[in-house]
């Protein structure tokens, strides 16, 4: 999923932004450069306005990579209690002392964010430090706000690799630089986890000037729109399993994905529930007898949630009543193990 983060500077925008259900408000000061950062009592002020109901991150402002400073910065920013705090790495000055200095700071359960800068432009490798120092996360940005946008300032590859470098490394993945409108189209099929919005959010696009309710929206329909999109198309290829052996588990992905399949598997009816409550699948295959949560329980749970995602029962089916018990509890169909493949890829090219 890929969330909308909006920068704002004031208690009054943070509230507007809250009203518009952004994933992230994110709080600097734009006239003070890329990342200018609040005063600390300012940002203290709007984190209580906020009051938990958003996840809050803030800048500490275009500082030099100089340990000592950086790590001050840092230290009485988190004092704030904000959930995130970014870190403008930027070029020149000591960068591994910076890192080295706050790692220590990361053990101590801060999640930090490093932010690099497309117009730079980055050495990509400096993502494996940020993993190892302890960084939650990390996102390119833009320097020069007169460039244009990220996608005007580095190749859709470069985009590409930094995301995936990201994600495959477990951090989380941001993209911003003077984003518009029109740049959604070009980002989200890189699937970041948020994208990060100011000047496309303020009247006549002016990043300092007043926040507009009706740009904000803009933005964050655009989002979802191509947010349920993505998940739609996702969802006409992806199978979820749930089987408490692995074996089964693993003969049921092995034929699927020999077929073209996406496959998630769970373990549990309970783990089940928690992939569907994350993604789209075309087709569910469920065994009837799991711990923590059996299949039938699952099913009448998810019937109860009035989610239409079909569903196939799989057991040996021992016992004649199995079938009838089953499709009562909501199943749309019973498959008998061992599966049989031909019997499996009709079942799933009628949906």
């Amino acid at each position: 999923m890929t969330g909308m983060l909006a920068s704002v500077n004031s208690v009054e925008e943070a509230l507007q932004a809250l009203t518009a259900n952004v994933d992230i408000i994110d709080l600097k000061q734009p006239a003070l450069g890329a990342l200018g950062a609040l005063e600390i009592d300012l940002v203290k002020n709007i984190v209580n306005a906020i009051g938990g109901r958003c996840p809050v991150s803030a800048t500490v402002g275009d500082l030099p990579m100089e340990p000592e400073i950086v790590y001050s910065a840092v230290k009485a920013m988190a004092e704030t209690g904000v959930d995130y705090i970014k870190i403008g790495f930027f070029p020149g000055g000591d960068w591994q002392g910076t890192l080295e200095k706050l790692a220590a700071l990361a053990q101590q359960n801060l999640a930090l964010i490093a932010v690099l800068f497309a117009d730079t432009p980055p050495d990509f490798a400096v993502i494996d430090l940020l993993k190892n120092a302890g960084f939650e996360g990390v996102m390119l940005d833009t320097m020069n706000k007169s460039n244009g946008s990220l996608t005007q300032v580095m190749t859709k590859t470069d985009i590409a690799q930094f995301v995936r470098l990201a994600k495959d490394r477990s951090m989380l993945c941001g993209l911003a630089g003077s984003l518009r409108l029109d740049d959604i189209d070009e980002l989200m099929p890189y699937q970041p986890d948020y994208l990060g919005f100011r000047g496309a959010l303020c009247l006549d696009h002016n990043r300092t000037a007043q926040l507009s309710k009706s740009s904000i929206m803009r933005i964050k329909q655009a989002i979802e729109h191509h947010q349920n999109l993505l998940q739609s198309e996702n969802a006409e290829n992806r199978i979820l399993i749930a089987d408490d052996s692995e074996i089964n588990r693993l003969i049921l992905a092995n034929m699927l994905e020999l077929n073209g399949y996406t496959v998630d598997a769970a373990v549990d009816g309970a783990e089940a529930l928690q992939f569907i409550s994350k993604n789209h699948y075309k087709f569910a295959l469920i065994d009837l007898s799991m711990p923590v949560m059996s299949g039938l329980e699952m099913v009448r749970i998810l019937r109860k949630q009035h989610n239409p995602l079909k569903t196939a029962a799989i057991s040996t089916f021992a016992v004649d009543n199995q079938k009838t018990g089953a499709l009562d509890a909501g199943f749309d169909y019973c498959l008998t193990r061992p599966v049989d493949e031909e019997q499996l890829m009709a079942l799933l090219n009628l949906h």
